[in-house]
Protein backbone atom coordinates (compact mmCIF):
# COMPACT_ATOMS: atom_id res chain seq x y z
CA UNK A 1 0.00 0.00 0.00
CA UNK A 2 1.46 3.25 -1.23
CA UNK A 3 2.18 6.06 1.14
CA UNK A 4 -0.41 8.81 0.29
CA UNK A 5 1.82 12.16 -1.49
CA UNK A 6 3.03 14.79 0.49
CA UNK A 7 1.98 18.41 0.02
CA UNK A 8 4.18 20.04 -2.74
CA UNK A 9 5.84 23.04 -2.08
CA UNK A 10 4.15 24.61 -5.39
CA UNK A 11 0.91 23.83 -3.55
CA UNK A 12 1.83 25.38 -0.30
CA UNK A 13 -0.02 28.90 -1.14
CA UNK A 14 -3.57 26.94 -2.01
CA UNK A 15 -3.36 25.31 1.22
CA UNK A 16 -2.40 28.77 2.93
CA UNK A 17 -5.49 30.15 0.90
CA UNK A 18 -7.73 27.51 1.99
CA UNK A 19 -6.70 27.81 5.61
CA UNK A 20 -7.44 31.99 5.30
CA UNK A 21 -10.27 31.10 4.24
CA UNK A 22 -11.46 28.46 6.90
CA UNK A 23 -10.29 31.38 9.66
CA UNK A 24 -12.85 34.12 8.50
CA UNK A 25 -15.49 31.38 8.67
CA UNK A 26 -18.43 32.23 10.85
CA UNK A 27 -18.23 29.00 12.47
CA UNK A 28 -14.52 29.44 13.31
CA UNK A 29 -15.65 33.34 14.41
CA UNK A 30 -17.86 32.11 17.01
CA UNK A 31 -15.81 29.43 18.38
CA UNK A 32 -12.34 31.69 18.89
CA UNK A 33 -15.09 34.33 20.62
CA UNK A 34 -16.43 31.61 23.05
CA UNK A 35 -12.80 31.10 23.90
CA UNK A 36 -12.35 34.68 24.47
CA UNK A 37 -9.78 35.11 21.47
CA UNK A 38 -11.04 37.99 19.63
CA UNK A 39 -7.30 39.38 18.58
CA UNK A 40 -5.10 38.89 15.19
CA UNK A 41 -2.77 37.12 17.43
CA UNK A 42 -4.95 34.37 18.46
CA UNK A 43 -5.89 33.85 14.91
CA UNK A 44 -2.73 33.95 14.03
CA UNK A 45 -1.24 31.48 16.36
CA UNK A 46 -4.26 29.15 15.18
CA UNK A 47 -2.71 30.00 11.89
CA UNK A 48 0.53 28.88 13.09
CA UNK A 49 -0.26 25.48 14.65
CA UNK A 50 -2.44 24.42 11.47
CA UNK A 51 0.83 25.59 9.22
CA UNK A 52 3.15 23.03 11.39
CA UNK A 53 0.44 20.50 10.69
CA UNK A 54 0.05 21.16 7.18
CA UNK A 55 0.87 18.03 6.11
CA UNK A 56 -1.28 15.79 8.73
CA UNK A 57 -4.27 18.33 7.49
CA UNK A 58 -3.43 17.03 4.01
CA UNK A 59 -3.83 13.68 4.44
CA UNK A 60 -7.46 13.85 5.00
CA UNK A 61 -8.17 14.76 1.22
CA UNK A 62 -5.24 12.44 0.19
CA UNK A 63 -6.97 10.74 -2.77
CA UNK A 64 -8.47 14.06 -4.29
CA UNK A 65 -4.92 15.36 -4.30
CA UNK A 66 -3.39 12.41 -5.69
CA UNK A 67 -5.87 12.49 -8.73
CA UNK A 68 -5.14 15.95 -8.80
CA UNK A 69 -1.22 15.21 -9.05
CA UNK A 70 -1.92 12.50 -11.50
CA UNK A 71 -4.28 14.86 -13.77
CA UNK A 72 -1.96 17.77 -13.70
CA UNK A 73 1.02 15.59 -14.73
CA UNK A 74 -0.74 14.20 -17.85
CA UNK A 75 -1.81 17.89 -18.66
CA UNK A 76 2.09 18.74 -18.53
CA UNK A 77 2.80 15.61 -20.71
CA UNK A 78 0.06 16.17 -22.92
CA UNK A 79 1.45 17.09 -26.52
CA UNK A 80 -0.49 20.06 -26.60
CA UNK A 81 2.28 21.53 -24.04
CA UNK A 82 5.12 20.89 -26.54
CA UNK A 83 6.52 23.33 -28.22
CA UNK A 84 5.07 23.81 -32.08
CA UNK A 85 7.34 23.67 -34.60
CA UNK A 86 6.42 25.34 -38.25
CA UNK A 87 8.18 23.61 -41.20
CA UNK A 88 7.87 25.81 -44.36
CA UNK A 89 6.13 24.06 -47.24
CA UNK A 90 6.08 26.94 -49.22
CA UNK A 91 7.87 29.86 -50.24
CA UNK A 92 4.96 32.00 -48.91
CA UNK A 93 5.33 30.35 -45.42
CA UNK A 94 8.91 31.65 -45.27
CA UNK A 95 8.44 34.96 -46.33
CA UNK A 96 5.62 35.23 -44.30
CA UNK A 97 7.57 35.03 -40.97
CA UNK A 98 10.84 37.15 -42.09
CA UNK A 99 12.49 34.21 -43.75
CA UNK A 100 15.18 37.12 -46.82
CA UNK A 101 15.05 36.04 -50.21
CA UNK A 102 18.30 36.21 -52.24
CA UNK A 103 16.55 39.43 -53.84
CA UNK A 104 16.13 41.01 -50.29
CA UNK A 105 20.15 42.51 -50.69
CA UNK A 106 19.49 43.72 -54.00
CA UNK A 107 16.25 45.56 -53.09
CA UNK A 108 18.30 47.03 -49.99
CA UNK A 109 20.35 48.52 -52.37
CA UNK A 110 17.82 50.54 -55.01
CA UNK A 111 17.59 53.53 -51.78
CA UNK A 112 20.95 53.95 -51.26
CA UNK A 113 21.57 54.24 -54.90
CA UNK A 114 18.47 56.64 -55.15
CA UNK A 115 20.28 58.92 -52.29
CA UNK A 116 24.13 58.25 -53.85
CA UNK A 117 23.46 58.59 -57.79
CA UNK A 118 22.20 62.34 -57.66
CA UNK A 119 24.38 63.61 -55.02
CA UNK A 120 27.57 62.68 -56.76
CA UNK A 121 26.17 64.12 -59.83
CA UNK A 122 25.37 66.71 -58.84
CA UNK A 123 28.54 67.48 -57.03
CA UNK A 124 30.45 66.56 -60.08
CA UNK A 125 28.49 69.14 -62.55
CA UNK A 126 28.77 71.92 -59.71
CA UNK A 127 32.86 70.83 -60.00
CA UNK A 128 32.80 70.62 -63.84
CA UNK A 129 30.85 73.56 -64.39
CA UNK A 130 32.97 75.69 -61.97
CA UNK A 131 36.04 75.00 -63.16
CA UNK A 132 34.57 75.43 -66.88
CA UNK A 133 34.01 78.76 -65.66
CA UNK A 134 37.94 79.50 -64.38
CA UNK A 135 39.36 78.19 -66.83
CA UNK A 136 36.92 80.12 -69.86
CA UNK A 137 38.52 83.17 -68.29
CA UNK A 138 41.85 82.06 -70.20
CA UNK A 139 42.14 82.53 -73.69
CA UNK A 140 44.47 79.41 -73.84
CA UNK A 141 42.77 77.18 -72.34
CA UNK A 142 39.47 77.26 -74.02
CA UNK A 143 39.01 74.07 -75.35
CA UNK A 144 39.27 72.54 -72.01
CA UNK A 145 36.74 75.09 -70.58
CA UNK A 146 34.30 73.73 -73.39
CA UNK A 147 35.22 69.97 -72.42
CA UNK A 148 34.65 70.69 -68.66
CA UNK A 149 31.33 72.57 -69.01
CA UNK A 150 30.12 70.22 -71.45
CA UNK A 151 30.90 67.31 -68.92
CA UNK A 152 29.21 69.84 -66.59
CA UNK A 153 26.05 69.69 -68.32
CA UNK A 154 26.16 66.20 -68.90
CA UNK A 155 26.73 65.52 -64.95
CA UNK A 156 23.61 68.19 -64.38
CA UNK A 157 21.54 66.17 -66.82
CA UNK A 158 22.32 63.08 -65.29
CA UNK A 159 21.56 64.13 -61.22
CA UNK A 160 18.33 65.71 -62.46
CA UNK A 161 17.31 61.97 -64.13
CA UNK A 162 18.44 59.75 -61.19
CA UNK A 163 17.12 62.31 -58.77
CA UNK A 164 14.12 61.90 -60.33
CA UNK A 165 14.45 57.95 -60.69
CA UNK A 166 15.48 58.02 -56.90
CA UNK A 167 11.84 59.66 -55.81
CA UNK A 168 9.95 57.21 -58.04
CA UNK A 169 11.81 54.19 -56.16
CA UNK A 170 11.66 55.72 -52.76
CA UNK A 171 7.94 56.17 -53.31
CA UNK A 172 7.42 52.58 -54.75
CA UNK A 173 9.29 51.13 -51.97
CA UNK A 174 6.99 53.07 -49.24
CA UNK A 175 3.92 52.03 -50.83
CA UNK A 176 5.03 48.16 -51.14
CA UNK A 177 5.52 48.56 -47.38
CA UNK A 178 2.48 50.33 -46.38
CA UNK A 179 0.00 47.80 -48.22
CA UNK A 180 2.35 44.75 -46.96
CA UNK A 181 3.01 45.17 -43.52
CA UNK A 182 -0.18 45.25 -41.64
CA UNK A 183 -0.79 41.55 -43.41
CA UNK A 184 2.25 40.23 -42.11
CA UNK A 185 1.30 39.31 -38.96
CA UNK A 186 -2.01 37.39 -39.89
CA UNK A 187 -0.16 36.00 -42.07
CA UNK A 188 2.00 34.39 -38.92
CA UNK A 189 -0.72 33.84 -36.76
CA UNK A 190 -2.38 31.64 -39.38
CA UNK A 191 0.36 29.37 -40.13
CA UNK A 192 -1.11 25.63 -38.81
CA UNK A 193 -0.81 24.13 -35.33
CA UNK A 194 0.74 20.83 -34.85
CA UNK A 195 -2.02 20.70 -32.25
CA UNK A 196 -5.72 22.25 -32.28
CA UNK A 197 -6.10 24.77 -29.52
CA UNK A 198 -8.98 23.22 -28.07
CA UNK A 199 -7.22 19.89 -26.69
CA UNK A 200 -5.08 22.80 -24.21
CA UNK A 201 -8.31 24.03 -22.84
CA UNK A 202 -9.72 20.78 -22.52
CA UNK A 203 -6.73 19.89 -20.12
CA UNK A 204 -6.84 22.53 -18.29
CA UNK A 205 -10.07 22.52 -17.13
CA UNK A 206 -9.49 19.29 -16.48
CA UNK A 207 -6.81 19.90 -14.19
CA UNK A 208 -9.34 23.25 -12.65
CA UNK A 209 -12.00 21.03 -11.70
CA UNK A 210 -9.24 18.32 -9.88
CA UNK A 211 -7.97 21.55 -8.13
CA UNK A 212 -11.37 22.42 -6.90
CA UNK A 213 -12.12 18.99 -5.74
CA UNK A 214 -9.12 19.00 -3.66
CA UNK A 215 -9.52 22.18 -2.42
CA UNK A 216 -12.82 21.46 -1.10
CA UNK A 217 -11.71 18.34 0.43
CA UNK A 218 -8.62 19.66 2.16
CA UNK A 219 -11.57 22.62 3.78
CA UNK A 220 -14.15 20.45 4.69
CA UNK A 221 -12.24 17.16 5.47
CA UNK A 222 -8.91 18.59 6.66
CA UNK A 223 -8.56 21.93 7.47
CA UNK A 224 -11.68 22.70 9.42
CA UNK A 225 -11.80 19.67 11.47
CA UNK A 226 -8.62 20.42 12.43
CA UNK A 227 -9.34 24.09 13.52
CA UNK A 228 -12.66 23.02 15.50
CA UNK A 229 -10.34 19.95 17.68
CA UNK A 230 -7.64 22.79 18.48
CA UNK A 231 -10.46 24.85 19.37
CA UNK A 232 -12.20 22.49 21.70
CA UNK A 233 -8.58 21.81 23.04
CA UNK A 234 -8.21 25.31 24.14
CA UNK A 235 -11.64 25.36 25.49
CA UNK A 236 -11.40 22.67 28.10
CA UNK A 237 -9.06 24.45 30.26
CA UNK A 238 -10.82 27.95 30.57
CA UNK A 239 -13.73 26.22 31.89
CA UNK A 240 -11.60 23.91 34.39
CA UNK A 241 -10.30 27.40 35.78
CA UNK A 242 -14.43 28.79 35.49
CA UNK A 243 -15.51 26.17 37.86
CA UNK A 244 -12.39 26.66 40.05
CA UNK A 245 -13.42 30.23 40.77
CA UNK A 246 -16.56 29.45 40.92
CA UNK A 247 -15.57 27.31 43.76
CA UNK A 248 -14.03 28.95 45.63
CA UNK A 249 -16.08 31.89 45.97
Amino acid sequence: MTAPPGLQAEDRPDFERALHQALRTAEIREALRRNGATGDADVQRLRSRALVESEAIATAAAPEYAAYLRQRAAAAMSPSTAPVTHAPSAPSASSAVGVPFPTAGVRGLLPVLAVLAPALAGASAAAFLLLGGLLKLFHSQRESAKALLTAGLTSATIAAVTLAAGVACLLATAVRHRTSAPDQHPRAQRLPYAHPPHVRRRNDAAVATARDAWLRALLHRGILPFLRDRLKMSQKPSRMNQKSEKGST
